[in-house]
């Protein structure tokens, strides 16, 4: 690869390139929005001779971060069509908030409220009375939410409701519906938010929340039809991150397409360019939290049980027809059955394609902790397991309230050791937007600390290297995407992130104050600049 006329220098600057063969550099030539070199200044400039040099004054200067699953759409309707209840405790202070934000609302927009995990919410009764004509929500997750009457009402929903598989209307004692329900988003009759509404939120969210804080690379699952479009033409206008999107097949949660074998006979296999792509699709075996589908949970009533949506031999039909079509399947299992049921479903498709490299992928892993045994099989097999990290800020204080009650969470040195990768990603659908910081779920991942302090497992927590190669290397294997990003290396592309501080000189306490200088993504500057103030010389490397 020879230099073109858009070649470029950064120097005097830490390289920190994740790339085995040099970790470490102290300058990079760009052209033709791929690496052209990496080392030291003076082999630098023999590879881009005469091309302008950029002095970043002593930065730090890593991979652009890969966000491996996440929920663009969502988080920019809770920042630009909703809510935020987020901070408030008292369910009356969250009424009053709704009620004086609605009056702002389009007459045709439902009241939604964007609350966050374990928040104490107003009841259907306190919605209904503030509320009596105009249907409102209030979500604690994307997984589950309380709704008032009206809502109810606009959306044929009554006692008598039939639901399938991976949904539940909740009741109370006598048997009336309260208003509670679990990943039904679908079923309640929101008017759709255009195209044209949603881009510049998407826009805005994909900038102020991802390229801001390093993200070059994001996996969105994908909620509408519109919000994917909006993002497409986004994609064409090169001011976003990279997109590669997930669709979710049904049964499951807001399912865009009906059957995963329908979308293969259709798309035939990935779709797209470097900017915007379908990646595959994306299957939910079980709920939420209140809905993850458990042992623990079938000594108790029937309508207690987690929200299964699928039997083993479903899913083995959808995973082979899947990886047929050369396309990944991202598969949700937070319960441990949900989770048995996974890994034997990609045990099987191993079996089928001995030597194809499908790496499968099972989403939550060890975000609660069920041993080693399933993990062990899913690695045998080829698969990936994905865990959440940035959940731990979540937990609760006390172990005995957390789910289930007493486990080892977030096993993240036992999955580094036995798997050899974390998979780093956000999946922030609005309850907890803070974790589109990769710099935060990379504190989490060093301290294993909820949002009070307190240590939820801190026998399992990792080393900056390690987390660091998360949202670069591990995030781009675990996207089929590492021949072409998550390092500094000659030929890969020019995504980066260039940061105002030694990562490895700081504690983890700082992480998350981390700034970001200057996002770069195939070699154009979508974030900051490379003017980063007085150059201070660094040491040669």
């Amino acid at each position: 690869m020879t230099a073109g006329t858009d070649a470029y220098i950064l120097r005097n600057c830490r390289v920190i390139t994740m790339d085995e063969d040099r970790p470490r550099a102290e300058a990079i030539a760009v052209s033709a929005g791929e690496i052209l070199a990496v080392g030291s200044l003076a082999e630098v400039r023999a590879a881009a001779e005469d091309a302008p040099e950029h002095d970043l004054g002593g930065a730090s200067v890593l991979p652009g971060f890969i966000d491996a699953h996440t929920h663009v759409e969502m988080i920019a309707l809770s920042r630009h069509f909703w809510i935020d209840v987020r901070e408030l405790t008292a369910p009356d202070a969250i009424v009053a908030r709704l009620v004086e934000r609605a009056a702002g609302l389009p007459a045709e927009d439902w009241v939604i409220g964007q609350g966050t995990f374990g928040q104490n919410l107003p009841s259907k009764e306190q919605l209904d009375a503030a509320f009596p004509d105009r249907p409102a929500a209030v979500r604690w997750t994307m997984h589950k939410y309380v709704v008032n009457q009206a809502a109810l009402d606009a959306s044929g929903i009554d006692a008598g409701t039939a639901v399938g598989p991976g949904v539940r209307i909740q009741r109370d004692a006598e048997g009336r519906l309260n208003g509670v329900l679990e990943e039904a988003w679908d079923l309640l009759a929101i008017p759709a938010y255009s195209r044209d509404r949603l881009a510049p939120a998407i826009r805005e969210s994909l900038r102020e929340l991802f390229l801001k804080n390093g993200v070059t690379t994001v996996h969105e699952i994908g909620c509408t039809a519109d919000g994917l479009r909006a993002m497409q033409g986004l994609a064409n206008e090169r001011e976003i991150p990279r997109l590669g999107v997930l669709l979710t097949a049904k049964p499951g949660h807001q399912p865009l397409i009906e059957t995963s074998q329908r979308v293969m006979q259709v798309l035939g296999g990935q779709l797209g360019d470097d900017r915007y792509w379908v990646q595959g699709i994306k299957i939910f075996m079980d709920g939420g939290r209140d809905g993850a589908f458990r042992t623990d949970d079938l000594s108790g009533p029937a309508d207690g049980w987690g929200l299964l949506t699928r039997l083993y031999p479903t899913l083995v039909d959808e995973l082979v027809t899947a990886v047929r079509a050369g396309m990944q399947v991202c598969t949700h299992a937070i319960g441990d059955l949900a989770q048995e049921i996974a890994v034997s479903a990609v045990e099987r498709v191993h079996q089928v394609f001995p030597d194809l490299d499908h790496r499968l992928r099972i989403e939550h892993f060890f975000n609660e902790s069920f041993g080693t045994v399933n993990l062990e099989r899913l690695v045998a097999a080829g698969g990936l397991a994905v865990p959440n990290p940035g959940f731990v800020f979540a937990e609760p204080d006390d172990p005995a309230r957390r789910q289930p009650p007493g486990a080892a969470k977030y096993a993240l040195r036992t999955l580094e050791r036995i798997q050899g990768r974390i998979p780093g990603n956000s999946d922030t659908a609005g309850a907890q937007p803070f974790t589109t910081n990769p710099w935060f779920t990379m504190r989490c991942m060093l301290q294993l600390q909820n949002k009070n302090g307190v240590e939820v497992n801190p026998a399992e927590t990792v080393d900056v290297e390690t987390a660091l190669r998360a949202f670069t290397v591990d995030a781009a294997y675990a996207t089929k995407q590492e021949t072409r990003k998550g390092r500094i290396a000659p030929g890969l592309l020019a995504d980066l992130a260039i940061i105002d501080r030694d990562p490895f000189a700081i504690g983890p306490e700082k992480f998350d104050q981390v700034a970001t200088l200057a996002t770069v993504v195939g070699g154009d500057v979508l974030h900051g600049s490379f003017a980063v103030g007085t150059p201070t010389p660094i040491p040669a490397q």
